[in-house]
């Protein structure tokens, strides 16, 4: 083995007679030694830059041992790879107890000195490689533990907010639907947003388009709330490894609403979407690859110029048919010497505190683990495009089910119909509606009086009574998750007492899916709608179950 590179190995140089053949013997084996005599300049040297070998000149071995253990008890001391050189063997039990990693005997010369100075060498690289991976292992968990985290948290918040949501919409909905018909009733034309900007001295009727108007613009408020909590929720779905068919351009859309909030003052999103086949991915996975190279092009364009900047974003396919996703900013562009490392986990050119490195390092293990590459091309001052080449999906349909998050063999609804549809005459059925939220099954109520006999109740063991003592239901939508009595245990209770109901029933889910509801829904044949839900696709759903044998 060759000498070892400049600052590997680090002599602490004593002060006794010995002390001069110990120095020469290193000197002979190693060229680059740093020799240092003072020990608090030694302790704090390794300690800001640990050499690979810091070397314990141990001719006075209680000396040596002192400061070995004093090297071992200061943070970061247990890296230092010790070597205790001395001339007795009696000498290194106490050493080694001390903390001293391996020695050396003076009385080694020669080849065998330089054989054992090889093998400490190896030792300490080997150490130095496991400490690093260990290190990055436990980043890595951190990092995995805090996307977990993030990850529980926010579907919490989504159901959180899915449940007002809900509410909002229906009633706003309602009050579309009600608003619109006495506009017809009363023959005053619809101004729209004119309305509000020019008073026209009309009477009480002519405030109808306004108030119309008005509404229109929360129902609208409301579903880009709807949308970007969706986007959400769908991010932090913990799914394994399942994958499917996804539309990656479906999926760019999310990230891009989630993304806004670090784009909007940076750039203008440009999207120049070919049509595409499906990828076969795991759609949070590919979710989270695309949201940290938008996020990444837009922190590398400063605020303030977003007139003038673009982040691009593209979809097309290529001669071999493999699907070709581009990210494309006019940011600040990478440093060529930093081109080659970019995926290496734990690199970053970013500010001390502003990211640990692993963002493109994880979007590289992803599209690799789904059969993709991911490349990069950068200019300085031009910007930079990360292009991701997946390979197409074998079966051409995306899934339909993803926005359950579980699997879930259910019919699902997520709730987008047309707030607008009209109502169709059919005869007056029996609804019951279970959850624990008053305002939303109010709204449910209102939402559905007009056509069907409502009867509304926070308590799934209340139903439960009813059902038992003898009342039954046309259609019956019931809450998923319930303090009192679940969705799944009263659904489980009907089997018992009037199975003829279970195939009634429509669960109703702001998307915080535990274990437990995730397993329900893959085994029972139920349908599952998504909050907030649209009156349209309310009434929709509640006549297909009606309207079943």
């Amino acid at each position: 083995m060759g000498s070892a590179e400049s600052g590997a190995f680090l002599l602490l140089r004593g002060r006794a007679a010995a002390s001069e053949r110990f120095e020469a013997l290193i000197r002979r084996h190693v060229p680059d030694v740093c020799v240092v005599s003072d020990p608090k300049r030694a302790l704090s040297r390794c300690l800001r830059e640990p050499p690979l070998v810091l070397a314990v000149d141990a001719s006075d071995p209680a000396g040596a041992a002192a400061f070995c253990g004093h090297v071992r008890a200061q943070p970061g001391g247990d890296a230092v790879f010790l070597l205790a050189i001395a001339e007795r063997d009696a000498d290194l039990g106490g050493l080694l107890a001390a903390g001293a990693s391996d020695f050396l005997l003076v009385g080694d010369d020669g080849a065998g000195a330089r054989a054992r100075l090889a093998v400490a060498r190896e030792r300490a690289a080997r150490d130095a490689a496991s400490r690093q991976a260990l290190a990055q292992t436990q980043a890595r968990l951190v990092l995995a533990g805090r996307m977990a985290s993030v990850g529980t948290l926010a579907a919490g918040v989504a159901h959180e907010i899915n449940n007002p949501l809900a509410f909002v919409i229906t009633n706003v909905d309602a009050a579309l639907r009600r608003i619109g018909a006495m506009e017809r009733r009363n023959g005053a034309p619809r101004s729209g947003p004119w309305a509000r900007s020019h008073g026209d001295g009309r009477g009480p009727s002519s405030e109808l388009p306004e108030v119309l108007s008005l509404l229109e613009d929360a129902r609208e408020g409301a579903e880009r709330v709807r949308l970007i909590v969706r986007d959400l929720h769908r991010f932090s779905r913990a799914e394994e490894d399942r994958r499917g068919p996804v539309d990656p351009r479906r999926v760019l859309d999310s990230c891009v609403h989630m993304a806004m909030n670090e784009i909007r003052h940076r750039a203008r999103v440009v999207r120049s979407f070919q049509e595409v086949p499906p990828v076969e991915a795991n759609e949070p996975r590919l979710a989270q690859v695309f949201l940290n190279l938008i996020v990444n092009a837009a922190q590398a364009i400063p605020e303030g110029l977003a007139a003038q900047n673009v982040i691009e974003l593209s979809t097309r396919c290529d001669a071999a048919g493999w699907v070709v996703v581009e990210v494309r900013d006019t940011g600040a562009g990478i440093a060529p010497e930093s081109l080659d490392r970019i995926f290496e986990p734990f690199y970053t050119s970013k500010e001390e505190g502003e990211g640990l490195g692993l963002g493109l390092a994880i979007c590289h293990a992803i599209v690799a683990a789904l059969g993709g590459r991911i490349e990069v091309e950068s200019r300085r001052g031009q910007g930079s495009t990360f292009r991701v080449v997946l390979p197409a999906a074998t079966s051409a349909e995306p899934r339909a089910a993803a926005d359950a998050g579980s699997g879930a063999s259910s019919e699902l609804r997520d709730g987008s119909g047309l707030a607008g549809a009209a109502p169709q005459a059919a005869p007056r059925q029996r609804v019951l509606i279970i959850d624990d939220e008053p305002l939303l099954t109010r709204a449910i109520a209102g939402t559905l009086e007009p056509r069907h006999e409502t009867t509304a109740t926070a308590s799934a063991r209340d139903a439960l009574t009813r059902i038992r003592a003898g009342e039954r239901y046309d259609a019956i939508l019931c809450d998923l998750m319930m303090p009192d009595m679940t969705g799944m245990d009263f659904y489980a209770s009907l089997a018992e007492h009037a199975p003829e109901q279970q195939r009634r029933v429509v669960f109703l889910t702001g998307g915080a899916f535990t274990e437990r509801s995730k397993s329900f829904l893959q085994q029972v044949n139920a349908r599952l709608l998504l909050k907030p839900f649209d009156a349209a696709t309310l009434l929709s759903l509640v006549d297909e179950v009606v309207a079943a044998p």
